[in-house]
């Protein structure tokens, strides 16, 4: 490990936004749903908060 490095230190935002995409159709949630998920996607309208699915499109489920 470098030793200039504080491991304890969090740097820079998250890198993985996968949990926060529409599972309907994978848009990144814009305005007060990016923070909300009982609001509507933008694109197609789905709730997060209620969707049933287990990713967005193209997460690799059958």
């Amino acid at each position: 490990m470098d030793a200039e490095v504080d491991p304890d230190r969090t740097a820079g935002e998250a890198v993985c936004w996968i949990d926060q995409l529409c599972p309907e159709c994978g848009a990144m949630p814009e305005g007060a749903g990016a923070q909300d998920p009982s609001v509507p996607c933008w694109r197609c309208g789905a709730v997060r908060s209620q969707a049933t699915g287990d990713g967005p499109v193209g997460s690799g489920e059958v």
